[in-house]
């Protein structure tokens, strides 16, 4: 019995730290931009091919894989729907002629190196990747979401 319960709790204690570390990203810009604080509609209107631009600046988002951790959680939380539900979103505008998908690379490495390289990009990763080659970008008051 003593040895289900500690069991048990230490089960609890794993995914509760699990849930911790899951789900944080940031955005990101190159250093150089003047961006450093926005909504998290404007960046979801700009991943939605709804607008050009963060502030004032004009922006070219990056996403990343369907499959990775931080595309499913910036998704969810910024975009406000699941990446099937923008995967279909953009399926249907190109197909029908209205626009195009974000480019996407493989993971958080691809997109700090394409922000890096890049003035006007935008982007996200997991909040543990973040290099000094990138900015990080203050959405609705937070900087991991």
């Amino acid at each position: 019995m003593k040895y289900r319960i500690c069991s048990l709790m230490a089960a609890i204690v794993l995914v509760s730290a699990m849930a911790v570390q899951a789900g944080n990203v940031v955005v990101i810009v190159n250093p150089a931009s003047s961006i450093s604080e926005t909504t998290a509609s404007e960046v979801s209107k700009v991943f939605m091919g709804k607008s050009g631009s963060v502030g004032g600046a004009d922006v070219a988002a990056v996403d990343q894989a369907p499959g990775s951790q931080a595309r499913i959680d910036f998704s969810e939380k910024i975009l406000g729907r699941s990446v099937k539900k923008v995967t279909d979103y953009w399926k249907k505008r190109t197909f029908s002629g209205k626009g195009e998908a974000p480019q996407q690379v493989a993971n958080d490495a691809k997109v700090i190196a394409f922000v890096a390289d890049n003035p006007g990009a935008i982007g996200y990763v997991s909040a543990g990747a973040v290099t000094d080659k990138v900015k990080t970008v203050t959405v609705d008051g937070k900087t991991e979401w």
